[in-house]
């Protein structure tokens, strides 16, 4: 309040709606009688989430309202949860993982998939699925790629939206082995006694070849 005008303000707060120039036949506070210049804070309650609001200071005495300009914010949105089953189809190379999108949250995510890494809670900065925008909830499937043969990898479900990433809990999953591959060419270096093998092994499989 920069002037208190005459008489006195019989009532000062802030009036906040989702359209421009809020007045006090909306939502406002109400901070009682004010004898004194000076900066206040009034409490805001009773919004909606990821909303956009317009807010304005308004004082009230004999002679009318006076507002502030308008100012705006928009509400935080709400994180999605997920939770993470057990991976499936596991092969040397592939695997198939599963998660559950319980909440959308809000906004609804614009991302969701699973994570996967041989360190320990995988994050979207390490590789993932990506199976776009999510808009219901349920159980979904994602296929995991790249994997080496005989190794342990860890995966998490997520779900990302304009609030931030939420993961589910960890599992784990060992990639099966895969035997190596090899061809045989022609002998090469031929004596009377010796002679010389040549082969190319085309797949080290997992895990590497012990002899060859």
């Amino acid at each position: 309040i920069t002037d208190l005008g005459v008489p006195n303000p019989s009532q000062y707060g802030v009036c906040w709606s989702t359209s421009e120039d809020p007045i006090i036949t909306g939502n406002c506070t109400t901070e009682g009688i004010s004898s004194a210049t000076g900066a206040f804070t009034s409490s805001i309650a009773g919004l909606s989430v990821y909303t956009n609001y317009y807010v304005r200071a308004y004082v009230t005495n004999a002679a009318g309202t006076t507002y502030g300009e308008n100012v705006s914010f928009t509400t935080l949105g709400i994180a999605p949860t997920v939770t993470t089953q057990a991976v499936s189809l596991v092969a040397a190379n592939t695997a198939t993982g599963n998660g559950n999108i319980t909440d959308l949250g809000t906004p609804n995510p614009t991302q969701y998939g699973v994570c996967w890494s041989t360190l320990e809670n995988p994050d979207t900065s390490s590789t993932c699925s990506s199976e776009g925008v999510a808009s219901s909830t349920g159980a979904f499937a994602s296929f995991i790629t790249g994997l080496a043969a005989d190794t342990t990898y860890y995966v998490r479900a997520y779900a990302t939206n304009a609030q931030g990433t939420s993961y589910g809990s960890q599992v784990n999953l060992t990639t099966l082995t895969k035997e190596p591959s090899v061809t045989t060419q022609e002998v090469s270096f031929i004596d009377v006694t010796t002679a010389t093998g040549n082969g190319t092994i085309t797949d080290i499989g997992g895990p590497s070849p012990t002899q060859h």
